[in-house]
């Protein structure tokens, strides 16, 4: 499991769409695991230690980020 920040511009339903092959007029998808050099990348075994560390990152950022869980 990997943690992706979230661009404040990304809108809610573009963020939720499970669909990688649709590729709408603002250019498609695309999520980072790091958002500037400084960032660091969290990968973990489990879904559980991901979401609970997607929420400890959440709570404690400050920049309004939002947080993903995936599976790589």
């Amino acid at each position: 499991m990997e943690l992706l920040p979230r661009p404040n511009s990304t809108p809610e339903w573009v963020w939720n769409e499970t669909n990688a092959n649709s590729i709408s007029s603002t250019g498609g998808k695309a999520w980072v695991a790091k958002l500037s050099a400084s960032d660091s990348i969290h990968e973990y075994d489990s879904e559980s230690d991901a979401t609970t560390k997607m929420d400890e990152l959440f709570d404690a950022d400050s920049t309004n980020r939002r947080y993903k869980v995936v599976e790589i």
